[in-house]
């Protein structure tokens, strides 16, 4: 199911760029929903590759009968600078679940710090479950957008 959405950031678009490249903050973004110690983070360049256990306790009941053994999450993040504008890929994939996230973005200056537009894809190949639960992710996605909005705000003050 697609989606759009946009979030501004109170800093530049070098600042939020050096934020999503930094596995400090990609361990604060996903950290809870991911068993502690199984994370693993590597940068090359403008791209980074974030992986961890999903704890077990967060799988929804209805979902666990389709999940076989532990998944694991993977995000995968690419920026490219384009002039005065940043360009981003991203990816999630969860590893032994039918789930799967895929987006691009531009990050551009705004009035008061960077605004980020994202179109993306949200995918649930599970039969009868899967539409609707794409439908309940992409409705909740205003609060993760928030929620990731005020984790970059403090980031940003933090690592100034």
């Amino acid at each position: 199911m697609e989606f759009t959405q946009s979030v501004t950031y109170p800093g530049t678009v070098d600042e939020v760029v050096a934020m999503f490249l930094s596995p400090g903050y990609q361990e604060r973004r996903f950290g809870s929903f991911l068993v502690p110690g199984s994370t693993t983070a590597s940068v090359e360049g403008g791209r980074i590759t974030f992986s961890g256990d999903v704890r077990p306790e967060l799988i929804p009941a209805a979902a666990s009968r389709f999940v076989k053994g532990s998944l694991r999450a993977t995000f995968v993040e690419e920026w490219k600078r384009d002039e005065a504008v940043a360009r981003s890929r991203s990816t999630l994939t969860v590893e032994g679940a039918p789930v799967s996230f895929d987006a691009a973005s531009v990050l551009s200056p705004a009035d008061d710090g960077c605004t980020r537009a994202v179109k993306g894809n949200v995918s649930v190949r599970i039969p009868l479950f899967g539409g609707r639960i794409e439908r309940e992710a992409v409705t909740h996605a205003g609060t993760v957008i928030e929620h990731e909005r005020e984790l970059a705000a403090s980031w940003l003050e933090e690592h100034r």
